[in-house]
């Protein structure tokens, strides 16, 4: 298993930020994650208006999970509405 952090880009509204949370949250677990450690790093203005969004809410993921399964989950996650943005990177250790 290799370690993987994730940060994520929610809408600023905060209804649509804890529903967010909790299903990226429920995808990384299904796919067999172990969430090792996550941050709520606030709402912040962004350098450029996403889906006509000025603000947003970023919060921060570190993981272990299978390669095969990071795929997939970067694939999942394509797909929430919530998300305005995500990076999903390898730590080296």
């Amino acid at each position: 298993m290799r370690t993987y952090e994730a940060m994520c880009v929610f809408r600023a509204d905060q209804e649509i930020f804890n529903a967010g949370v909790e299903t990226v949250r429920a995808e990384l677990v299904k796919l067999g994650a172990e969430i090792e450690k996550e941050e709520d790093m606030g709402v912040r203005t962004l350098a450029f208006p996403i889906k006509k969004q000025q603000q947003a809410h970023y919060y921060y993921y570190v993981c272990k999970m299978d390669p095969e399964k990071a795929h997939q989950t970067e694939y999942a996650l394509r797909l929430k509405e919530q998300l305005l943005r995500f990076l999903m990177v390898r730590r080296d250790d």
